[in-house]
């Protein structure tokens, strides 16, 4: 049975968030994600999140903060919480991924995920894929990690929430199946993958992972990296996962996880009809990869224009050294990766 699916939404206009520009919306959502949301003073704190991020800039008042918030819980089409900030995780996180794109939209960038390094402090970088674009390269072996225990050649591989398409592209190239289909929520996304990636048996289409737009058993391994967490219900999709596997097939991830729930992907998973194989923490790995990073970008941000520049030096600098790699740092989080197979 194939699940009634809505067609794709329109991009998030950055527009609607006047007088916040695209890169201050972009944090607006980071905060709304992040920051409580109680308290008289939220929109107060909202607002220095922003000052903070972007001190080349004047800080947006409060005010402008709630404004933007309740103009795009109107965008988005769903209810409101309280104060005007949108409802929903995946209408925020979709519309975190439109705004990514759109303010880094280079061919280079088509891995967003933390990767994984298996080398020592002053080891060789055997696992880094020079043909790689951008700052890929661990990206890259974080997809290789993740897919190494199912056997893919001539299989057909789902990718849910393939981001800007590199990982499912790598795939294509490196394990030969016969079909990769990625599937993402953000319509950019899906824009940026079928631009930047073609190959035989190779295909991107939009979709929402709780409602998987496919029949039943129509999948040899589905595979997602990094987008468990953006998911509004992960049991809903795994359980959508089990739906679409044939007997036996793999489901393969890679996700951050709070430290404090590490036995909740094997719990998630056992309820959906899934039989875990093996859960790994791979979060050492993953912070090899955050501590090469700086190196990776500085070989890249030289070659573009001043805007274009520094804002991809705050990206990668805050957004992913410093607030992702912090969650790692700290303990909150852990990185796992998980292999497990449907039964029958």
């Amino acid at each position: 049975m194939t699940p009634a699916v809505p067609g794709p939404p329109a991009p998030l206009d950055p527009a609607l968030l006047a007088p916040l520009d695209p890169e201050q919306a972009l944090h607006l959502l980071d905060g709304l994600t992040w920051l409580p949301a109680d308290g008289p003073d939220r929109w107060r704190r909202v607002a220095d999140h922003l000052a903070a991020r972007l001190p080349d800039r004047p800080a947006p008042a409060p005010r402008d903060c709630r404004d933007a918030a309740r103009a795009l819980a109107a965008a988005l089409g769903g209810p409101a919480a309280e104060g005007g900030a949108p409802a929903g995780t995946a209408a925020l996180y979709r519309a975190k991924y439109d705004l990514i794109a759109l303010l880094h939209p280079d061919p280079w960038f088509t891995f967003l995920n933390m990767g994984h390094c298996t080398a020592g402090p002053d080891g060789p970088d055997r696992c880094a894929d020079p043909e790689l674009p951008g700052t890929g390269r661990h990206g890259g072996a974080l997809y290789d990690l993740t897919a190494a225990p199912a056997p893919l050649e001539g299989a057909a591989v789902l990718d849910v929430g393939c981001g800007r398409g590199g990982g499912t592209a790598r795939l294509a190239r490196t394990r030969r199946p016969r079909t990769v289909t990625g599937l993402d929520a953000s319509p950019r996304n899906v824009a940026h993958c079928r631009r930047d990636h073609a190959a035989p048996g190779l295909s991107f289409r939009y979709g929402e992972a709780d409602r998987l737009p496919f029949p039943d058993a129509s999948f040899d391994a589905v595979v997602s990296v990094e987008s468990v967490h953006c998911f509004p219900d992960p049991g809903r999709f795994l359980a959508e996962a089990a739906r679409v596997l044939r007997p036996g097939g793999h489901l393969l991830l890679a996700d951050e996880w709070p430290a404090a729930d590490v036995h909740g992907p094997a719990r998630a998973a056992t309820a959906a009809g899934l039989r875990v194989e093996a859960v790994e923490d791979v979060t050492a790995g993953v912070l090899r990869s955050l501590e090469r990073l700086p190196a990776e970008a500085a070989r890249l941000l030289p070659t573009l224009d001043g805007a274009r520049r520094d804002s991809y030096a705050r990206f990668f600098a805050d957004r992913v050294g410093r607030d992702s790699a912090g969650l790692y740092r700290s303990g909150r989080c852990v990185y796992l990766r998980v292999h497990a197979r449907r039964q029958g």
